[in-house]
């Protein structure tokens, strides 16, 4: 049996050699083609050489390095079914696998080909106006959380590029390097510090979305926070989809009205305990797809998800959920 093996050695808890000999322990009689892409450009050549051939993908890293792989595999596939993946918990944010309930221990996770079986769960596509597109598997939106996306994102890349800078002191480097190990270990951790930063950067100006939903009349809303939720936990401390499943179909939508620091904050609460339906700001929806426009074009949406900002600069964006199109390996008890 085939095995793609694609290790992203940049992902938040990566021993590359480590997580290399575990699998070949597990997997000593597969036939496993392994990859570290330094690049996307590498790992879209992996992805075309190995897509017609190979059995399994493997992916090790966090949801990010999981989106970035599904794109991969997407355009490769071309609209053919993809083959199943299998997840190997080493990234920043794995809410996939943690939803999966995939083991933590890299043997049992690599494993589960043998032992475990198929869950076909649902795929999130992400369409422009202009015909770019993307997938997602998790969570997503626009608005606040998607700031919080990007500061995340842009602090991490900070630390790691200050720590490999050798034009900067010595001491600035090493404190750069415990700062970036601290950041990784605190997992998707981190994108709760930034929430505060995020709330200090958002502004109202010219921000309203047009939302269009299957029976229901358009409506326009200038709510600051607007997520896409394939599963409910976002990390570990985020509940914005407690009732929402990722095998039936259907996607949940919240749609938060929190126009004030106090009232955005209550949010952020509701969501950390688990209950964002107790709170009037929020509105949910379960729809299997939406549209979200720019009104009037005035101020152009960013999209993030699984983490990763996915789309800039978009007047017009329509989301839709494809039932049961991964496949995914997991364990017996799943």
């Amino acid at each position: 049996m085939r095995v793609s093996v694609i290790i992203n050695s940049k992902a938040g808890s990566v021993d590359e050699a480590l997580i290399r000999e575990k699998i070949q322990e597990a997997l000593f009689r597969c036939d496993l083609r392994f990859v570290s892409p330094k690049n996307l450009d590498e790992l879209e050549r992996f992805a075309a050489e190995e897509i017609g051939v190979s059995g399994y993908f493997m992916i090790c890293g966090g949801d990010g390095t999981i989106n970035r792989t599904l794109q991969s595999l997407v355009r490769m596939a071309a609209g053919a079914e993809l083959p199943p993946i299998c997840l190997i918990r080493s990234g920043t944010a794995n809410d996939l696998a943690a939803q999966l309930g995939i083991s933590r221990k890299i043997e049992k996770a690599a494993r589960c080909l043998l032992e475990g079986g198929i869950k076909k769960i649902d795929l999130i596509e992400i369409e422009t106006d202009t015909g770019e597109k993307t997938v997602m598997i998790t969570n997503g939106g626009v608005g606040i959380p998607a700031i919080i996306a990007g500061e995340a994102n842009r602090f991490r890349q900070m630390l790691k590029d200050s720590s490999q800078n050798g034009k900067l002191p010595w001491a600035f480097r090493f404190l750069a390097k415990q700062s970036d190990g601290v950041v990784k270990k605190m997992g998707s951790g981190v994108y709760m510090m930034m929430v505060a930063e995020a709330l200090r950067q958002w502004t109202p100006m010219d921000w309203e979305v047009e939302l269009e939903l299957p029976g229901r009349e358009p409506f326009a809303t200038k709510a600051s926070c607007i997520l896409v939720n394939n599963q409910p936990r976002i990390g570990s401390s985020m509940t914005p989809a407690p009732f929402t499943s990722n095998t039936d179909g259907l996607m949940n939508v919240l749609v938060t009205e929190a126009h004030t620091l106090k009232d955005q904050l209550k949010a952020v609460m509701s969501l950390r305990r688990g209950r964002p339906h107790e709170l009037s700001l929020n509105q949910s929806y379960e729809v299997s797809e939406l549209r979200l426009r720019s009104k009037e074009g005035r101020r152009p949406l960013t999209f993030f998800g699984d983490g990763e900002i996915l789309l800039k600069d978009a007047r017009e964006i329509r989301v839709r959920c494809i039932h049961q199109g991964l496949a995914v390996v997991v364990g017996q008890e799943c």
